[in-house]
């Protein structure tokens, strides 16, 4: 299960005490779910889409509009603190810097990672999230 992996567990615990934000939690933890199913069929590293994942939207914090660079601030931060990873930095930071709209990723990982991102809006967790707080109505639109 993958929330039982070390690096889930690390990069959730990085994610909680740095934002926090509920809505952004579930959404995260949506386009990790997405990207890690994915993963095998492409042959890519998990790790990339797990620490890009919970990371991708913490700039939000700072800035909805520049959240991408800004989360890259918060990508260096955890590498800081956990530097086996850092071999993974271009990788991780292609999924973060690209995973909305405005820009073409420039790896297989954020190709994947944009993808998922937009496809986890629909994803039941989310869904479920968005019902209870009263941000989706009985039809499923939000």
């Amino acid at each position: 299960m993958i929330e039982e992996k070390e690096i889930y567990i690390l990069a959730k615990k990085f994610f909680e005490e740095e934002y926090g934000n509920e809505r952004t939690r579930i959404h995260s933890a949506c386009v990790i779910d997405l990207a890690v199913k994915a993963a095998p069929f492409f042959d890519l590293d998990e790790e990339v889409f797990i620490i890009a994942g919970w990371i991708h939207d913490m700039g939000r914090k700072i800035d909805a509009d520049t959240h991408p660079e800004k989360s890259i601030a918060f990508l260096d931060k955890f590498l800081e603190a956990n530097p086996e990873y850092k071999a993974k930095r271009e990788l991780i930071s292609d999924c973060i810097l690209h995973h909305g709209r405005r820009k073409l990723p420039t790896t297989k990982y954020g190709k994947i990672m944009q993808l998922c991102d937009a496809a986890s809006l629909k994803h039941q967790t989310y869904k479920d999230y968005l019902k209870k707080v009263g941000k989706i109505n009985k039809k499923g639109k939000n």
